[in-house]
């Protein structure tokens, strides 16, 4: 994960003009795939490094079968990749787009977090004043 990615608003504005509403689908049935926090906490894991299903398993702390069927699901729809060693799988995020889009409405969650404080204790602040 060592590229910078700059993307203009000129090509947001592309994106939404261009997207055939047949690709809306497509893009829908991504982010249900990143709705569910297991995965997400797997992505979390790869992020660092390809890792051993049981690395996996032992950093989220979850049942070999449940990440097992996450994995799975994941690398049947492009976002890790996976290789046989011997006895061993290795998986590995396929698409870092994956990542980019997952830290953008991460910090988006903080920032719209942040306004909604921000706003309380203003507003707490009137009341008590």
């Amino acid at each position: 994960m060592g590229k910078t990615i700059t993307i203009s608003e000129d090509e947001v504005k592309k994106w939404n003009l261009n997207m055939p509403d047949e690709m809306l689908e497509a893009v829908s049935n991504r982010f249900k795939l990143l709705s569910e926090p297991m995965r997400l906490k797997i992505l979390r894991v790869l992020c660092e490094r390809e890792r051993t299903v049981q690395e996996i398993v032992n950093e989220v702390s979850a049942s070999q079968a449940n990440i097992s069927k996450h994995l799975a699901l994941m690398h049947d729809n492009g976002v890790v990749n996976r290789r046989k060693e011997g006895l061993k799988c290795y998986y590995r995020i396929a698409d870092d787009s994956i990542i980019f889009a997952c830290y953008l409405i991460s910090k988006s969650v903080v920032e719209n977090l942040q306004d909604r404080l921000s706003w309380i204790q203003k507003v707490n602040n009137n009341l008590t004043a």
